[in-house]
């Protein structure tokens, strides 16, 4: 008996130190407010802006903090962070900002406020630059992870808290996107349709395209409908929107439209496609069904008409034969009797 209420008393203190962990990694959590911000300044000109850090912990965290350059990679819009030394992109801001700290000591339950000046220089080129300021703890924290907040992309560093600034130099910008793929099937047997969209950004500043991808039947009638994230593209970069729309069982003929705005002036863009869908292997197997149906109707027809031309052909010889058993009865006088 002593040998079980070990085991059993073992397990209950493993899982009260899991719970006790979880509980203590769940306590330490860093936020930061706002995530994301658009800010506009003129060539020469000064700007001021925040962002505040929260540690909703229980215990105090120390950090350091630092305004850097960040670009797009790729065309699902993940920041990536250029750290002191990478090359510089003609995008860059992080030389214009200057904050009120490089470090911090958040108290338990407290935030930090980080105040950023950011001053233009004078031939400051009109679109968008892009920068992040971060905190980065300097401590040994369970769980480094739970600091990443932000929604459009996440850092492959994931001990560092990070807000982005959309910085824009005021004048004239060029706006230019376009549809750098619409992919649609030509020919599917069964729905729904898996439609993939890519914008491309050829302008000098992000744009946040707004606008639908619908599928309608061969009678104009709107069958699925796909709204569009609204999510930056940054310059010289794309972003692929993907949708699935449409029933199961699908007939006919099918347009595809893409449409979408961007921009100050709101241009737009847009493109259709055709496509066409049958169930041919269901067709096929229904076909086949009739005309084996057809061919046993013919087939036991023809079974039926040769009996019938049996029977008839039985029936006539017999017949035949009654009657020529009753003209011999007929031709044969009957018996005198004395």
């Amino acid at each position: 008996m002593k040998k079980p209420a070990k085991i059993i008393t073992l397990l209950l203190s493993l899982a009260l130190i899991s719970v006790t962990s979880a509980k203590a990694q769940s306590n330490l959590a860093l936020t930061v407010s706002p995530t994301r911000q658009n800010i506009n300044i003129d060539p020469g000109g000064t700007e001021s802006t925040y962002v505040t850090f929260f540690n909703q912990s229980d215990l105090p965290i120390a950090g350091n903090i630092k305004i850097v350059d960040f670009i797009v990679k790729d065309a699902t819009g993940t920041p990536y962070l250029l750290e002191e030394g990478s090359f510089p992109s003609k995008y860059s801001a992080s030389s214009w900002i200057t904050t009120n700290a490089e470090r911090a000591v958040i108290a338990a339950g407290s935030s930090f406020k980080v105040q950023m000046k950011i001053k233009a220089p004078d031939n400051a080129a009109p679109g968008g630059r892009y920068a992040a300021v971060y905190f980065e703890p300097t401590g040994t924290l369970p769980n480094t992870k739970a600091f990443i907040t932000q929604k459009e992309g996440q850092q492959a560093v994931t001990s560092r808290l990070v807000a982005l600034l959309n910085i824009r130099v005021n004048g004239p910008i060029i706006e230019q996107a376009a549809l750098k793929r619409f992919d649609v099937p030509n020919f599917l047997e069964y729905g729904p349709v898996d439609i993939k969209a890519e914008i491309l950004n050829n302008g000098s500043y992000h744009i946040t395209p707004k606008g639908t991808i619908t599928l309608t039947n061969w009678q104009g009638k709107i069958v699925g409908q796909y709204n569009l994230e609204e999510r930056n593209i940054f310059p010289e970069r794309s972003r692929i929107y993907e949708a699935t729309l449409g029933p199961k069982l699908m007939l006919g003929k099918y347009k595809v439209s893409f449409m979408a705005i961007y921009g100050d002036a709101n241009q737009v863009i847009s493109a259709d496609k055709i496509l066409w869908a049958f169930p041919w292997k269901l067709a096929l197997a229904i076909t086949l069904a009739i005309i084996i149906v057809i061919l046993l109707a013919i087939l036991i027809g023809k079974r039926i008409k040769e009996r019938q031309k049996e029977l008839e052909t039985k029936l006539e010889k017999e017949i035949s034969e009654i009657e020529e058993l009753k003209k011999k009865f007929k031709d044969t006088p009957p018996s005198s009797t004395k």
